[in-house]
């Protein structure tokens, strides 16, 4: 009799990543962390009337997603969760970035 399904008997499990939270009294959602971040979604959250917005990062071949809202009980409180670490620096501003290629130099 043939098993329908099973996979050969061993489960694979999700390797979860790492995750860090951070609470933060902030007047603004998104707090300035370096790094350059593409919302990709926003939800109502019960109980609340503030949503909960993500984001993942823009550099290629990074998967850090970032989760921000507002508590409940306080909406001076922002809390901001990570998951994932990132696999380069952090980001420049463009006037850094041209800032610092013009005072670099070059050994030949």
């Amino acid at each position: 009799m043939k098993k329908v399904g099973g996979g050969g008997g061993k489960a694979r499990r999700k390797v979860r990543e790492p995750r860090f939270c951070f609470k933060t009294m902030s007047d603004v959602d998104v707090l300035d962390d370096g790094y350059k971040w593409r919302k990709y979604g926003q939800k109502v959250v019960k109980n609340t009337q503030h949503p909960r917005s993500y984001y993942r990062c823009t550099q290629d071949n990074c998967r850090v997603k970032k989760r921000v809202e507002r508590l409940a009980e306080d909406p001076r409180m922002v809390i901001t969760t990570y998951e994932g670490r990132h696999v380069h620096s952090p980001s420049r501003d463009d006037d850094d970035a041209a800032r610092a290629s013009a005072e670099m130099t070059f050994i030949w």
